[in-house]
């Protein structure tokens, strides 16, 4: 089996920046709402993008602009706290690079927070295609973002692979009609197990460059 087109997750995926989101979303539920939210009400809101997020749970409508802002404020504020650059990340990426894969992202975060994520993790130039949750009007695990990707690169779908941390991803990679694999390989990940049952599962990102090493 050989992929030529290589699709991932962002949160959770190619960064730890679960935490971060988490930590900014308490802050502003607080704040605002008055409302103390753990770590699972936090991620049962995942999907929409961040502002979509407070939109859809807060009360207070009107405080929601404002909420938005002190949201991304911390989370450019606090990203370095937060997040570390990822050796192994950036190497498979290279990696990918060289092999002349197609490298493809689809994430449900906000535009505006991935660029600061880019610019901060170094990521700049290096993916083929962006799709964040603004330029979609089905976010996962609705496949739209991943079928915009295959037509962008004209892609094979049994040479094509979804890569996510949530069971939400596995189900969009397979409802766009391709392989799909589960990772664990981050210190956080948005879903404890699989039932859409992914192609395959890593808990190490070396199982996944050794699969490609023994491409045919």
């Amino acid at each position: 089996m050989k992929f030529r087109n290589v699709l991932f997750d962002f949160d959770g995926t190619l960064a730890n920046t679960l935490p971060l989101t988490i930590h900014a979303m308490q802050i502003v539920f607080e704040k605002y709402e008055g409302r103390i939210l753990n770590h699972e009400e936090i991620v049962a809101m995942f999907g929409p993008t961040e502002e979509g997020m407070i939109a859809n749970n807060f009360m207070n409508k009107a405080k929601v602009p404002e909420a938005i802002e002190l949201y991304f404020e911390l989370y450019e504020k606090d990203h370095a706290e937060f997040v570390e650059q990822n050796d192994e990340i950036v190497a498979l990426l290279k990696f990918l690079k060289e092999q002349g894969k197609k490298i493809g992202l689809i994430t449900g975060k906000a535009h505006r927070a991935y660029l600061i994520s880019e610019e901060k993790l170094g990521f700049k130039g290096v993916f083929d295609s962006i799709i964040t949750g603004d330029d979609v009007s089905n976010p996962k695990p609705d496949p739209e973002g991943i079928n915009r990707t295959l037509t962008k690169f004209e892609a094979d779908l049994d040479s094509s692979i979804y890569i996510g941390d949530a069971n939400g991803d596995i189900i969009a990679g397979k409802a766009a009609g391709i392989h799909t694999a589960a990772v664990q390989w981050l210190p956080v990940s948005q879903s404890n197990s699989f039932p859409a049952h992914p192609d395959f599962y890593w808990t190490k990102i070396s199982q996944f460059t050794d699969l490609l090493k023994d491409e045919h």
